[in-house]
């Protein structure tokens, strides 16, 4: 949205004939009016100003508030503070979580696929994440996945890299991709 508020903002800059020439592209974002300007300085260089609901803000942090990226730490901070600052407030009360140490107790699911049977064990990773928007350094984000075993030994999960982005995420993020594997590997020998 902002790469097409700023070419419209400058190509109404370029067209403008006025003395002091400026050129504005705005639209709606959940509820608030998102604003590029654009002007020209006295050196011939061009100049943009962004604001988010009337308030003026630096380019990375408009960015971060109209992600929708919800597993970014900075995005999700930056848009924690925005409520805050607008005085919305999302907190809900959090339920009591059961031990991590006997979650898997609690969660686990059966899957049964291809003749094969296997328990699927919910499981938390540290991912390494580059941002979505890229305003900042690859951050260590927590995913949640499953783990997979059969006949009480651990045969699939874990952590996979993308080769280009070097995103890591959950091999087995749920339970439809760890059927889906089960299926796959149905005729393999175990």
């Amino acid at each position: 949205m902002i790469k097409e508020l700023e070419q419209l903002a400058l190509l109404q800059l370029n067209a403008s004939k006025a003395l002091k020439p400026i050129g504005i592209a705005s639209a709606r974002h959940r509820g608030c009016t998102v604003e590029v300007r654009a002007r020209a300085l006295s050196t011939g260089r061009e100049l943009l100003g962004y604001s988010y609901d009337g308030i003026r803000l630096e380019r990375t942090v408009l960015l971060q508030l109209l992600s929708f990226d919800t597993t970014c730490p900075h995005c999700q901070q930056t848009q924690a503070n925005w409520n805050s600052f607008c005085g919305i407030s999302k907190e809900k009360p959090k339920a009591k979580q059961p031990s991590l140490q006997f979650r898997h107790l609690v969660e686990e699911k059966v899957i049964q696929a291809a003749g094969r049977t296997c328990i699927a064990r919910p499981a938390t990773f540290q991912c390494k994440t580059r941002c979505p928007i890229d305003v900042h350094t690859p951050a260590v984000v927590k995913k949640h996945g499953w783990d997979l075993f059969e006949g009480g030994q651990y045969v699939a999960g874990g952590l996979v890299s993308d080769p280009e982005t070097h995103n890591q995420a959950p091999a087995l993020p749920n339970l439809e991709a760890a059927t889906k594997w089960l299926t796959s590997t149905a005729f393999e020998t175990h």
